[in-house]
């Protein structure tokens, strides 16, 4: 594999996590103007994910529910998370390839959650893109699993261990969700790779068999 021994982070900053929060957070403001953020038929009205409306066609909120939070806590909870995964994955990865990661992860995570969850559930979140972050951290894990410890640690899989245990226990948290972005966290970062590496023939049909998986979860979701 075209590797290099270590790992080193190719930028400094993390513009597209700066970027991402603040569109979390517009996305809560328009909630709280358009009705209230903890009103479910207001959720439902502005994007969140409910699997009636996606099997009628409206795909879109596979998407759309991942920037919907529905109070200050699950906002504040998941841009905390985030802030602190993403702005280490950014620089790992970059932006563009990081960009990627936590859309396509946030993605599967509203599919598996469709696909698997109970149909008239109400979800919105960051929460499975977050854990898609964290997919593209355990990728880098088995990578560098030296320099992860060093960078990362314990700390880092306690930390999404007691959150996928909670995902599952609690009421009111899609763990589904969380589940299906943590996988699709990694195996989008096994597609994409590090930007300093050299493209081999298997990163291209890794590309192409994501990118169909997707499709055919997006298939599935819909018309399924």
């Amino acid at each position: 594999m075209a590797r290099p021994a270590r790992p080193f982070l190719v930028q400094e900053g993390h513009v597209a996590t700066i970027g991402l929060i603040a569109s979390c957070i517009a996305g809560f403001i328009w909630l709280e103007f358009r009705g209230g953020s903890s009103d479910v038929v207001v959720l439902i009205l502005n994007g969140a994910k409910f699997t009636p409306l996606i099997k009628a066609g409206e795909w879109w909120r596979l998407l759309t529910c991942m920037f919907l939070h529905s109070g200050v806590m699950h906002l504040a909870v998941n841009l905390y998370s985030l802030y602190n995964l993403g702005s280490l994955s950014e620089r790992l990865f970059g932006s563009a390839r990081f960009l990627a990661i936590y859309l396509a992860s946030g993605l599967w995570g509203s599919i598996a959650s469709t696909l698997l969850s109970d149909p008239m559930s109400v979800s919105i979140g960051a929460s499975g893109a977050v854990f898609g972050v964290a997919g593209s951290l355990f990728y880098f894990a088995t990578c560098y699993p030296k320099y992860f410890m060093a960078m990362a640690g314990r700390r880092f899989i306690a930390v999404v261990a007691a959150n996928l245990i909670i995902g599952f226990t609690a009421g009111g948290i899609d763990g589904i969700a969380h589940l299906g972005g943590l996988v699709g966290g990694f195996v989008v970062s096994f597609a994409l790779g590090f930007p300093y590496e050299t493209p081999e023939t298997y990163r291209t049909a890794a590309r192409i068999g994501t990118a169909a998986a997707t499709i055919a979860g997006m298939y599935l979701s819909v018309l399924g």
